[in-house]
């Protein structure tokens, strides 16, 4: 008896080893199997559908289309702010470009936040000031990301109880807090302090000075409070385009929800895509629309439809990120051999 419990200790010590040795893979293989599986669903409730598709209403996707892109160039006003607050003297046209490569890596990538390294990298390169770029966008990307689970949370708690899944809400409400949390321990400084005076305890004193660095950048670009709401009004506005941009699809997919129904459904379908457990958020978006348009009687088939267009759109702004990045390198590639000749 004591044989074989000695035995399934041994088996359960090297099942963890195992798991610790390969977890970042296996964390992919999981995430890669959740997309694929989400995927499939939402492809099985337009399989077959074929009046769906020739119903759509396909004058309206390039408006659609339109939208996105006017939320992306709003969203790069809103980088653009802290970018100036720096005094990093970089044009619209050029943050609005690695917006665009940023949303091509984030497609191409096994991530969802790869395209802002590519940004933060790419400012970095272009102003010689690493922390501030990365400061930049790590500020951006989370006021953008705070404003839309706050707007999740917000028209969460006017919703008639029982609408949306109790668990899913008090998720909702837990990432707003966290995200608020977040955004004042870095303004405060707290977090990262921490973090470098640890990193000097253990004798890396490199690593933290550039962690002190992007603290005080950090600190910088959160204190100015007149900065942070013009980013949230912004934010307002990118959010307010992109749906706009999804309630064009659904006026091309079907009979359209009411306005009033439909953007606290949108609401939280954004928010949910946050949630890492798919690649790059794919599966994880169709579903949520399906499932969250579904609670306003949209039919499965037309939300799948919806989805599947949005998810298009959004690859061809990836598409049109990945021609700008390879204008930049192959411009890059030409200088460099003017410069040798």
């Amino acid at each position: 008896m004591i044989h074989h419990s000695s035995d399934q200790k041994t088996k359960r010590g090297a099942l963890i080893a195992l798991f610790k040795r390969h977890r970042s893979r296996l964390l992919v293989w999981l995430r890669l199997a959740v997309t694929v599986g989400l995927l499939a669903f939402v492809f099985s409730l337009v399989a077959g559908e074929q009046e769906q598709v020739e119903s759509v209403d396909w004058t309206l996707i390039p408006l659609a289309w339109t939208l996105m892109l006017l939320s992306t160039a709003v969203k790069s006003v809103r980088w653009g702010l802290l970018v100036h607050q720096s005094r990093m003297n970089l044009p619209f046209r050029r943050l609005f470009g690695s917006y665009l490569v940023g949303a091509f890596f984030s497609t191409v990538l096994p991530t969802s936040v790869g395209g802002d390294a590519v940004r933060a990298v790419d400012t970095a390169n272009a102003t010689g000031r690493g922390a501030d770029s990365t400061s930049s966008v790590l500020i951006e990307r989370g006021i953008g990301l705070l404003v839309v689970i706050g707007s999740g949370s917000i028209f969460a708690m006017f919703m008639d109880r029982g609408t949306v899944p109790l668990p899913f809400v008090l998720l909702v409400h837990a990432m707003f807090i966290g995200s608020l949390a977040g955004i004042v321990m870095l303004r405060q400084g707290w977090l990262l302090d921490t973090i470098t005076k640890k990193m000097r305890r253990y004798q890396l004193g490199g690593v933290a000075d550039k962690l002190h660095h992007l603290n005080e950048a950090l600190s910088e670009h959160l204190g100015s409070p007149v900065i942070l709401v013009k980013m949230v009004g912004l934010s307002i506005i990118a959010n307010a385009l992109t749906m706009g941009a999804t309630y064009l699809v659904l006026v091309a997919v079907t009979e359209p929800a009411p306005v009033s129904a439909f953007v606290p459904m949108i609401a939280l379908a954004t928010t949910a895509e946050l949630i890492p457990i798919s690649i790059a958020s794919l599966g994880v978006k169709e579903s949520a629309y399906v499932f969250f348009l579904g609670l306003i009687s949209v039919g499965g088939a037309e939300a799948g439809m919806l989805a599947i267009i949005m998810r298009t759109l959004t690859w061809g702004h990836a598409l049109l990120g990945g021609l700008i990045y390879l204008n930049r390198t192959m411009g890059s590639a030409s200088q460099d051999r003017t410069a040798r000749a």
